[in-house]
């Protein structure tokens, strides 16, 4: 068999960032749970095989973030993990370096006026060895009485950096707690000072170290037989803190453990300011919800319909094409879109130019790119309708003035909210799997946009291109169902499509055409009202945009389009498309 060492192993962290669907050339959110990242600030570094964040100072390797996932701690372990998901080999056997400890003892800590303007006794601060160093406020958190991590907040505002926390996964902080709530309420909060607050006042208390660790816990009650009667959520009142308690109601109702939520007093963000403002209102707050085990009503159809309804938000979403949106009853709704056409007809524009009137409203979107480079459709944006050309921007044949305006423009009429995503490795369905959901686990759902079908990598190696497509339409119309979205795809038509004289575009002509034609809810083609030969010479060109299927409307209308290559944009067309025989619908 095999054998495989700690360095071979290390070098596996690419394939690890590709899995979680993370970027190898530009930054990302950090990794560290406790680092609230509002600007990506981790990159990975290819010298040293690690991710390093330049805001907080936390640094990873594939070890330690496999670890994390696993809840391991020590370094075999996580070795051992890390080689069953790469190694596909037998470990070389490794001396074992002991697990790090850091110099604070439980019960050892200092007061200090912070910890006292933050609510805490002095016995509190004492009994978990809270101290203050160098302008940080030091957090250990404690693994069978031994300190295994620390978190570091700045308390001086000339420190820097604001967070400083031990290398490795931060672990829970003071899982000790589930012991003395065996039977009785456990606390699960976010932040160290929040748990810190109610075991203040006597609740046992668990930090996760960040809002995205509710496994880590989980994985710790699993491994418990005495489970505590019901678990308190004390998250945050900003919507990271209500995503948490609402994936560990999910988690812990799956185990069958009662749960509720702690409601903070009004005007309190989290549980450490209602400790500060007022003490006996977050006392009484607590009691009442470890009094109160939640009662598991069954939701009527009625419930469910209405709450459906509530987590769409808005359900139809205009694109910037009248006659589209007309036809549409307003435009996009959730669903898989299939647009196709053949090659240079402006697939890739016309997406484009939906994408930014969608960002433009309000709307997160998310292009996934295959085809062109992300700097190339970002020149395509920029110089929408204006004198401008991409090719030039591209080039870098325009002042630099010039270009700093145009990008500037761009940015600010989509808000930032268009993120354009050039894949690094080979796309397969699992690939574009977890680059949605990471980015959905981020962000409201977005308008997913794919450039295009016919490039989606196959799963496994001897797959047809026929598999390799349904694949990949069934993964696009499982994440449009998932999270309840507007999918759009570009398609290829086959052959016959490009032949002098063909019939015009149906069903059939678009490659690989049978689990596009059963799995899309809108299917459109973008094709000339005239001559193609003409159009091409011709400014602007006019196409028209046909309805082929329509799950929720009437199919066969046309609506015409007039096209400006050289700007990018498309317009509606000032002439009516002929009329087709007949409107049908395709259910």
């Amino acid at each position: 068999m095999r054998k495989t060492d700690a360095k071979t192993l290390k070098s596996c962290l690419p394939q690890w960032l590709r899995e979680h669907g993370l970027p190898l050339h530009k930054p990302f959110a950090c990794l560290n749970p406790a680092h609230r990242d509002a600007h990506p600030s981790m990159r990975y570094n290819e010298k040293n095989q690690t991710v390093h964040c330049f805001a907080c100072g936390a640094t990873y390797d594939i070890f330690d973030l496999v670890g994390q996932e696993e809840n391991l701690t020590d370094f075999p372990s996580k070795m051992k993990a890390v080689n069953r998901r790469y190694g596909g080999g037998e470990v070389i056997r490794v001396t074992a370096k002991p697990a790090q400890a850091f110099p604070y003892k439980e019960g050892g800590g200092r007061p200090d006026p912070y910890f006292t303007g933050r609510g805490l006794s002095d016995e509190t601060v004492r009994r978990f060895g809270l101290v203050v160093e160098n302008g940080y406020a030091v957090l250990p958190v404690f693994a069978e009485g031994v300190c295994r991590s620390v978190c570091r907040r700045a308390i001086d505002p000339a420190v820097e950096p604001r967070y400083q926390n031990s290398r490795g996964a931060m672990q829970l902080w003071n899982s000790a707690a589930m012991e003395r709530a065996a039977g009785e309420a456990l606390f699960v909060t976010e932040g160290i000072f929040d748990a810190l607050s109610l075991e203040e006042l006597g609740f046992p208390a668990v930090a996760l170290c960040g809002a995205a660790n509710t496994g880590r816990l989980m994985q710790a009650l699993d491994a418990r037989e005495a489970k505590p009667e019901r678990v308190i959520l004390a998250g945050d009142s900003d919507a990271a803190g209500q995503g948490m308690n609402e994936k560990l109601r999910e988690q812990l109702t799956a185990r069958g453990i009662a749960c509720a939520v702690l409601a903070l007093p009004e005007g309190c963000k989290d549980v450490n300011e209602a400790l500060v403002q007022d003490r006996d209102a977050l006392q009484a707050a607590c009691k009442a919800a470890a009094a109160v085990q939640e009662v598991q009503q069954q939701p009527t159809l009625e419930d469910e319909f209405l709450a459906y309804l509530g987590r769409r938000g808005a359900a139809v979403m205009p694109t910037g094409i009248a006659g589209l949106d007309k036809a549409l009853d307003g435009g996009l709704h959730a669903g898989l879109t299939v647009l196709g056409a053949v090659s240079s007809m402006g697939k890739t524009s016309l997406m484009l130019q939906m994408a930014d009137t969608l960002a433009a409203a309000g709307r997160n979107v998310l292009f996934i790119t295959i085809e062109m480079s992300r700097m190339e459709l970002i020149a395509k944006s920029a110089v929408r309708g204006t004198k401008e050309r991409a090719r030039p921007l591209l080039d870098g044949r325009l002042p630099e003035e010039k270009v700093r305006g145009l990008i500037s423009a761009y940015r600010q009429k989509t808000g930032g909210r268009v993120e354009l995503w050039e894949p690094d490795a080979p796309l397969t369905p699992a690939f574009l799997d977890e680059k949605v959901s990471a980015f959905c686990a981020q962000h409201e759902s977005p308008v997913l946009f794919l450039d295009y079908l016919q490039l989606v990598a196959p799963a496994r190696a001897g797959m047809t291109e026929k598999q390799t497509a349904d694949a990949a339409v069934a993964m696009l119309k499982q994440l449009a169902r998932r999270y309840d979205m507007p999918v759009i795809a570009a398609s290829s038509l086959n052959r016959e499509a490009y032949r002098p004289g063909s019939a015009e575009p149906g069903l059939s002509a678009f490659k690989e055409s049978g689990s596009v034609e059963y799995s899309a809810d809108l299917l459109l083609v973008l094709k000339y009202r005239t001559d193609a030969d003409r159009e091409n010479k011709t400014a602007p060109r006019h196409l028209a945009l046909t309805i082929l299927k329509n799950r929720f409307g009437a199919t066969g209308e046309s609506i015409p389009l007039d096209y400006e290559p050289e700007k990018e944009l498309f317009r509606d067309g000032a002439a009516k498309a002929a009329p087709r025989t007949g409107r049908n619908i395709i259910r």
